[in-house]
């Protein structure tokens, strides 16, 4: 019974060691050019954040410096080296200063066609300084999903949203399917939602009508929530989609049926 108790002890001691997972807000991203690490390409944040990641896309991608920049004028290198692709990078910021204004990449893609970088961070306890922000309302409201009034525009089931199919995910692994029957029309987004359990995409690549495709942006961890709808904006001026592929499968759950809806122009 000692033993017992000191092992229950212990097990208890090492529950509390655990740090709390991060909460990720997935806030933008920026295109990066093959090979120009010494472009420098500034993304500017809506308030402070408690540590920030960086996830590769469509190649990897090496950074010769990334940049914070704070509020009060200071700037600190945050990173160096390699994002690998489809991989990411939490980078914990320097010392106790977490209001930066913006932060300036220097990096280069290791493909030919170039690459992306999607920017998340942890907000933790920021989130009235973000909404104080003259631009929330303009540009972070659509991106996080705070429990603000809805944009009744972007909310499908209105007039500017179509069902274009529903995907069924059997099992635990990773499945791939192709939603096609949009040939020939212009949409601004699409949006999944998840009817049955809670989701987690690894990718969703868009098939357009010149023959290229390109990996969406997707939500932080990737994980999307039952229920709810999932606003997925298109790279660019490029509106003429042929299909949408897509490598998903439920979380808490063996099966998860997802609704795809586009948005029109």
């Amino acid at each position: 019974m000692k033993i017992r108790a000191i092992l229950l002890a212990t097990s208890i001691t090492l529950m509390g060691a655990i740090p709390a997972l991060a909460a990720w807000e997935r806030i933008g991203s920026i295109d990066v050019s093959y090979s120009h690490d010494r472009d420098a390409k500034n993304f500017a944040l809506g308030g402070p954040v408690d540590s920030i990641q960086f996830r590769a896309m469509d190649s990897d991608i090496d950074c010769l410096t990334v940049r914070a920049e704070f509020g009060n004028g200071s700037s600190r290198a945050i990173f160096r080296g390699r994002l690998r692709q489809g991989m990411e990078r939490n980078v914990d910021l320097p010392g106790r200063d977490r209001n930066i204004k913006q932060v300036v990449f220097s990096c280069g893609a290791r493909k030919v066609s170039g690459g992306r970088i999607q920017i998340s961070a942890n907000i933790g306890n920021h989130r009235d300084e973000w909404r104080r922000n003259p631009d929330f309302s303009r540009m972070w409201s659509h991106l996080l999903n705070w429990g603000q009034r809805p944009d009744t525009d972007f909310v499908p089931g209105s007039n500017r949203w179509d069902l274009i199919g529903t995907e069924r995910f059997e099992g635990r692994r990773d499945i791939e399917t192709s939603v096609a029957g949009w040939r020939g029309r212009r949409v601004e987004a699409i949006a999944l939602k998840p009817l049955d359990a809670n989701a987690r995409c690894r990718r969703v690549t868009a098939r357009f009508g010149n023959g290229n495709s390109r990996d969406l942006d997707l939500p932080a961890e990737n994980v999307l929530r039952k229920g709810g709808f999932q606003r997925i904006d298109l790279p660019g001026d490029v509106r003429n989609i042929e299909s949408i592929s897509m490598s998903c499968r439920a979380i808490d759950a063996r099966n998860v049926t997802i609704q795809v809806f586009v948005g029109k122009p």
